[in-house]
This record gives structure tokens, sequence and C-alpha cells, in this order.
């Protein structure tokens, strides 16, 4: 009877066979386990940037100067991190334009993993100094009151709207009054709770918004509005642009107005005002202003079948004092008009909020609706990479 075994070589082939299999399961293991690492790791590291912009947009809506101050650059410094393993830095870096009123922050996290291999994230955002809360208007019910959470002024008053502007004045009985320009009559009056602009008044030419009062106000008629704010900067010192005259424009204001068509129709009168604060009637050159802040007041009409009042239409600016780009040649001294307008949250479109062309059943206040002038030679600047983590981009808007 013949018999057989595994042979020398067979039995060697087996191990090696065996070994590169239990090899490759090991790398496997490994890169699994340092894939959850990595995961874990981001999530914190996103958890840490995220904490240090909340903290800074709430510094950004403190009264006085104490906030804005402390919105600087900060780090490297070590984060705190007792309960993880992963050694994490914080590094902070602001930019505020040339008025100082607008910072672009960017704030990023570094680590190293079990490898020691270094990794690093970014989140960036854009903080106003002027009015913080338009931003976030947007994104609030109008139907809904503000929540218990928001601090007041003293026990016992009321609760104040994130939609209010941040220069309106507290009249102390529900009502908050904004007078969008010192030299004019024009008031807004502010439902305190809701934030809804509920109505108009006339006062003082010349009193300042800080002094406003309730024996102030002249004649008001009730009225139910939405808000539409932002601001207009200025790039005409050259004809060839880049990002960083997107991001941080210096140039001086010139005069402008607002003008809004409506493609909505059955509103009440009157159906939107406008008022901004820069230079009436002033030609390039002639002013050390930089930015003009514009307020509009919109009354939206009801929908034939119920629902939440909306309007629709398109925001121009009317120059003053300066021409736009003609028909036909002939540019020389003349000027174009871009508007701040990117796909932030990525959906593939240009929203409400995100600065449209054309703006198309509005039912919220809008913030941030900011444009930018440039000469007739010039084309509107794009932030090339989003720099900062906020994309600065202009797009043509007039002509």
């Amino acid at each position: 009877m013949n018999r057989r075994g595994l042979a020398l070589i067979e039995l060697l082939v087996a191990v090696a066979l065996f070994g590169l299999g239990t090899a490759s399961l090991l790398r496997l293991h490994l890169e699994l386990r340092r894939s959850t690492d990595l995961s874990r790791q981001r999530s914190e590291a996103v958890r840490h940037a995220a904490s240090d912009l909340e903290q800074l947009r709430w510094l950004s809506g403190t009264t006085g100067t104490t906030g804005n101050a402390s919105i600087a650059d900060r780090g490297p410094v070590p984060i705190d991190t007792a309960s993880s393993p992963t050694r994490y830095t914080l590094e902070r870096r602001v930019q505020t334009d040339t008025a100082g009123r607008l910072h672009s922050v960017a704030t990023t996290v570094r680590w190293e993993d079990r490898q020691t291999t270094a990794h690093a994230l970014t989140l960036g955002t854009a903080l106003t100094a002027i009015d913080p809360a338009l931003g976030a208007a947007t994104l609030l019910n109008r139907t809904t009151p503000l929540s218990s959470a928001t601090a007041t002024s003293s026990p016992g008053t009321p609760e104040r709207s994130l939609r209010i502007p941040a220069a309106a004045r507290d009249l102390g009985d529900g009502r908050h009054a904004f007078k969008p320009r010192t030299d004019e009559a024009l008031v807004w009056l502010f439902d305190s709770r809701s934030g809804e602009v509920i109505g108009r008044c006339d006062s003082v030419a010349g009193l300042p918004a800080e002094s406003l009062n309730a024996g102030s106000l002249g004649t008001c008629k009730a009225m139910s509005g939405l808000l539409l704010a932002g601001h207009i900067r200025f790039a005409t010192d050259r004809d060839t642009l880049t990002s960083t005259d997107a991001e941080q424009p210096a140039s001086a204001a010139m005069g402008t107005l607002l003008r809004l068509g409506l493609t909505t129709t059955g509103h009440p009168s009157p159906a939107w005002e406008c008022a901004q604060d820069g230079p009436v009637g002033v030609p390039p050159g002639t002013t050390a202003r930089t930015s003009i802040a514009y307020h509009c007041v919109v009354q939206p009409v009801a929908p034939a079948s119920g629902g939440v009042p909306r309007w629709s239409g398109r925001l121009d600016l009317v120059p003053q004092g300066w021409l736009l780009v003609g028909a036909t040649g002939g540019n020389t001294g003349r000027f174009r008009i871009c508007r701040y307008s990117a796909d932030q949250d990525g959906n593939g479109r240009i929203d409400n909020p995100e600065h449209p062309a054309s703006y198309s059943v509005v039912t919220t206040p809008l913030g941030n609706q900011n444009f930018l002038v440039i000469r007739a030679a010039a084309r509107c600047p794009v932030d090339a990479g989003a720099s900062h983590g906020v994309d600065d981009s202009t797009v043509a808007h007039q002509p």
C-alpha cells in the first residue's frame, strides 16, 4: 500500500499563503482602525472649530467695543482634551476690512494620528460689526416668537427679536424704533418679540437714532413689512480686480439710492420703502466713506389661497452723481454694479438668502444682500477657492 504525505515544498507553499493571508487581514484591520480613528478625530476637530466660531458670533453681537476687540487672531494654542488621547491645537486668523465692519474668520484645528501623520481642518465664517442679526433673521419663522433664551435689557422688559436691526432703540412698550438715517425723519417700528415691521413714523430730522423714544415720534401709520438689508461697497481704483478686491474693497463711497421692482401685485401702500446711510449725490473720490448700509421694508401680499405673505421682485441701485455703463461705447468714467452671490449651501441654485438677480416668493427677512461697484472696464471679481471658508464671489448685476 502506497502512503502519501505533504512534501516539504507543498508545506512551505501552504505556510507562505497562510502568512500572506494573515498579513493582509492584519493590514486591513490596521487600515480600518486608522480610518475609524481619523473619522472620530475629524468629528472632534469640527466640534472644536465650530465652538470657536460660535463664541465669536456671540461676541460680534456684544454691545460696545469689547466684543469686536475679542475677534482677533489666536494661537496656535493647545485644546484641553482630557477625554481624548488625541492632542489638538487651534489657530484662528482674522481679516478685517478697512472700515472695521466685516471680519473674515478662519479657524484651523491641527492634530496627528497614531502614525504621526499631520492633519488639519479649517472652518470659516464672516462676522459683521454692524448688524449681526440680519443674517440669522433669514432662518427664522415670521410667526414664531423669540425663544426665552434671548437676553433682555432688564427684568420685566420685552424680549428682543433677532430680526430687529442692532441700532434700533427699545421704546419700553413692546416696540423698537429704528431710524436708518439721522438727517431724515423716517422711523420704522418693530414688534419687539416677533420682529415684524409694524409701523412707519415721522421724527425730527437730525435727531440721532440713540435719542429716539416714544415721545420723539410724530405721526405713525400701521404697516406689516419684511426687512431687506445689506451693504454697498466700492472697488473703483483700478480696472483689474482680484479676489482681494471682493473681500476687502476700500474705494470711496458714491451717492446711491435703491429701487425695488416688484413682480407680485396687490401689495398694501407703500409696497416698499428703502433708506441708506451713505452720502447723497457724491461723485467718486470726494468722501472718506467706503461703505453704505441700506435697509428696505417690503409690505408683502397675502397669497390668494392663504398661507404666508410673500413678495417677488428685483432690487437695483440708482446712481447719484455718477453713471452706469452705457449701451454703446463712451464708458470712460462710468461704472458697473456687481452683487455678492454664490451657492453657499451647495444645493446647485442661488436661493433668496444667497442674493439672486431677482427674488422669488420671499417670506422671511433677508440680510447680507450686498453689492460692489466697479469701473466700467473691470469685471466682477471672483473669490478663487473661496478663501477663509467664505465664498466672496461677485456676479454682474447692473447693467
